[in-house]
């Protein structure tokens, strides 16, 4: 059992994953970690993701690693950029030795007495590369820490949208999550609808608009998007006359800070910041595509994640003749098209339809995690600090900025999470249980722990975790406060910490 005994297992090798082993094994030498990896290769998402165009929407200068140098001079870098970078870092560093692949995580379970989890893992491989995927193999590991590392949403299903009549329609039906060669192949030459209005959606339009004959985007709700270069000139003028590490760390703070003041200027003044984001748009639109129609949001800015169109590319496919936006509801779907509910609107014919509504919203993997016997229902248990959850020993969650840049947020979090490991180790305690006194509790807020307004966020509520609004029992979404808790806050605040000398709590 020697090879399954951890002092911290990490359950994901996307980027976040490959974060929190570096600063562990830099921050605490010597711990005994591994990397278990559901699927067969490293980056998480940016290996996952195949849709035309899969990019980040953040610039590359804060979503990449502070440890580990960008490459390339272009932000909003490409899905396969984003992998073989973490790739290259991951073997710099040495964590490509710690990583097991084909190796998901399927139950975990904590024994008080033991002070262990134990992890139920299934994989899909004899360890050798081999596939064995018709013949799973169990392996079971234990750990004094768990951090989870596997993101926010499932690889297995997307969010469930109903549309009328959708099984009847004659074409192709895709989906950007399960997107294939296939697919590409289904949209060269052909009249497509693209059904959605997010991320997604705007990041598709440009590269479906460039081998589809036709691309109609189909909202029900418009969302805001903005314009930001590709190539950022105030990087390239610091890393032209500064040493290049200097040139990364100012640029990296230079990133933080306008995104910090731009997103505190939206929430504080939306009329105004709705006006400007609209104007923005209203100037790179075609004469025939309204904006008070199409880019007319219900919410205000940063409700929902702001989209990004890096060079202007949304807006320049919208000009081209084989390419427009439609907003209204979906009435049916026909064998040939999409009917609407509006009555002006003329029925969309269609060859393919992708339907790029949501994610399936989900943490821990999916897993309902077991303490002495007892399943804990994280939708009645606060976060602490945005990293833990209340009544759960020895284990992290690790989600980076939703409606911010990803990568800083999941980095502050294990930093966090990793000053009550360095606590535990000093003060010689096998465990930490995030713990509120019932009289405190009785008293909290009920705020949600992603208090988005958009509907796949919505409709995910009853799987996460609530957040109180108060200090420590929150989930921060700004990276200079949670940055500065960080540094001022103290890991023993709303934490029990288990002594085994005595069996004394701290």
């Amino acid at each position: 059992m020697a090879d399954k005994d951890f002092d911290v297992i990490i359950v994901g090798a996307g980027l976040s994953g490959i974060n929190a082993a570096y600063l562990l094994q830099t921050q605490v030498p010597g711990i005994r970690y591994t990397i278990l990896e559901g699927r067969k290769e490293l980056g998480g998402t940016w290996a996952f993701w195949k849709y035309p165009g899969a990019r980040s929407d953040s610039a590359s200068s804060v979503f990449c690693f502070t440890w580990h140098s960008w490459p390339h001079d272009t932000d909003f870098a490409d899905a396969s950029s984003i992998q073989a970078y973490a790739e290259d870092a991951v073997r710099t560093q040495g964590i490509d030795k710690h990583i097991r692949f084909n190796q998901r995580v399927d139950g975990m379970r904590w024994s008080t007495a033991e002070q262990l989890w134990m992890l139920d893992v299934n994989q899909t491989n004899d360890g050798n590369g081999n596939d064995t995927d018709a013949k799973i193999i169990p392996l079971q590991y234990r750990t004094r820490w768990i951090i989870h590392c596997s993101g926010y949403y499932s690889y297995e299903k997307a969010q469930k949208v109903d549309i009328p009549g959708l099984d009847s329609f004659g074409g192709t039906v895709s989906h950007p999550q399960f997107w294939t060669e296939a697919d590409d192949k289904a949209v060269a030459g052909k009249r497509v609808v693209l059904i959605g209005s997010g991320a997604t959606a705007v990041t598709m339009l440009p590269h479906l608009a460039a081998s589809a004959s036709h691309v109609t985007m189909l909202q029900r709700s418009p969302s805001y998007v903005m314009t930001l270069p590709r190539r950022n000139p105030m990087a390239r003028l610091l890393h032209r006359w500064l040493p290049r590490r200097l040139a990364e760390v100012l640029d990296w703070y230079r990133h933080m800070l306008t995104e910090h003041v731009f997103v505190l200027f939206l929430l504080h003044f939306p009329g105004l910041g709705r006006r400007i984001l609209r104007a923005m748009t209203r100037h790179q639109l075609p004469d025939d595509c309204p904006v008070d129609v199409h880019f007319n949001p219900r919410y205000t800015p940063f409700e929902q994640r702001l989209c990004m169109a890096p060079g202007g590319d949304f807006f320049r496919a919208l000009n081209q003749p084989n390419c427009d936006i439609v907003t209204g509801v979906i009435d049916s779907v026909t064998a040939d098209g999409i009917h609407l509910r509006e009555k002006d609107q003329p029925d969309i014919k269609a060859d393919v339809i992708i339907t790029a509504t949501g994610l399936h919203v989900q943490i821990l993997g999916g897993d309902v995690p077991v303490v002495d016997g007892r399943s804990v229902n994280i939708n009645e248990r606060f976060i602490w600090r945005s990293c833990m959850v209340e009544g759960i020993p020895n284990a992290a969650l690790i989600i980076g900025y939703v409606t911010g840049t990803w990568i800083p947020g999941a980095d502050v979090r294990f930093r966090t999470a990793l000053s009550v490991i360095k606590r535990m180790r000093s003060i010689g305690a096998t465990s930490a249980v995030p713990t509120i006194d019932p009289a405190v509790r009785e008293a909290l807020p009920h705020i949600p722990v992603l208090p988005n307004s958009s509907g796949y966020l919505v409709n995910a509520r009853d799987r996460l975790p609530m957040s109180s609004g108060k200090c420590p029992w929150v989930n921060g979404r700004d990276w200079f406060k949670d940055a500065w808790h960080n540094l001022t806050g103290n890991s023993k605040d709303g934490i029990v910490y288990t002594v085994p000398d005595d069996k004394k709590k701290v």
